[in-house]
């Protein structure tokens, strides 16, 4: 699933089915990005207040109405209006699919009974192992090792309730990129962003049964190590190590060549050349800069 609809939806029609006030101009939606990436007939939301620049002809959903925006949502709760109105978006406009086929390199090393879907593009010298699942428009490098059972690219666990409390889940467009001599352990899972790719970057090492949660970034070199699990939005800089069975919190910052312990939960941003240990994680070591 991609990010751009078959056929657009105007503004006026997506607030009368979410229920919402809408104001401005009656914007023709044909796409769905993140707020920092916000463009003419992009719909878009805003947690909080939505900047006073925005490109023309772009719908936002958001709790006051941002000065340039030509189409206005207003809602209470923007993130979970967006997630509901993608799905509206889906059965009006329906997203554009993946359909072209996978553009493998000749030297790649496929093993049995591993599917590759469509719009994948895979670089030269890379090896899979058998029973990998790499799901539609991801990308992976050159020399790259994808061991047994590994899954990359499938929806992560975006999920907002409903005021009763039902779960609706979030649409992922995102896809995965991985760059070069990246390795993926046997039976761990790379979810694919929502609106932006999982990115994991040249030289990274990620071992077996980790957990990627959508919308992280893996810096270059770093290892994660283990069982470990790096919630939504992570973002680990270079060289960074994470312990196994180390869990980190959505949205946390761990930078260059910071150290996480065995076991170690992650709840705030660790700074560079850091150490940090325990439930929750404290710091033990901070090197300093010669």
């Amino acid at each position: 699933m991609r990010n751009c609809l078959e056929s657009p939806v105007r503004a006026s029609r997506l607030a009368a089915e979410l229920g919402l006030t809408w104001e401005g101009d009656d914007v023709e939606i044909r796409t769905v990005v993140p707020l920092s990436s916000a463009k003419p007939q992009a719909l878009t939301f805003a947690r909080k207040a939505a900047p006073a620049e925005l490109p023309p002809h772009v719908c936002v959903i958001a709790e006051t109405r941002p000065p340039a925006a030509a189409a206005f949502l207003r809602s209470t709760n923007p993130r979970f209006d967006f997630v509901k109105a993608l799905l509206v978006l889906e059965r009006l406009g329906r997203f554009e699919r993946a359909s072209e086929p996978a553009q493998v390199h000749p030297s790649v090393v496929v093993g049995p009974n591993v599917s590759i879907g469509k719009g994948v593009v895979i670089g030269e010298g890379t090896r899979i192992e058998p029973n990998v699942t790499i799901a539609d428009n991801t990308r992976i490098g050159k020399d790259c090792w994808l061991k047994s059972g590994c899954v990359i690219g499938e929806a992560g666990f975006g999920l907002e309730r409903d005021t009763d409390g039902t779960p609706i889940r979030m649409l992922h467009f995102g896809g995965v990129v991985i760059g070069d001599r990246v390795e993926i352990g046997a039976v761990t899972t790379v979810c694919q962003g929502t609106l932006v790719p999982t990115v994991v970057e040249d030289d990274a090492k990620i071992d077996d049964h980790v957990h990627i949660a959508h919308n992280c970034r893996i810096g270059k070199k770093s290892f994660v190590i283990a069982c470990a699990e790096l919630s939504g939005g992570v973002v680990l800089g270079e060289c960074v190590w994470i312990g196994p069975n180390a869990s980190v919190l959505e949205s946390v910052k761990i930078a260059d060549r910071a150290f996480v312990g065995i076991g170690a939960v992650v709840l705030r941003d660790v700074a560079a050349d850091t150490t940090v240990v325990g439930n929750p994680a404290r710091v033990l070591e901070r090197k300093q800069k010669g």
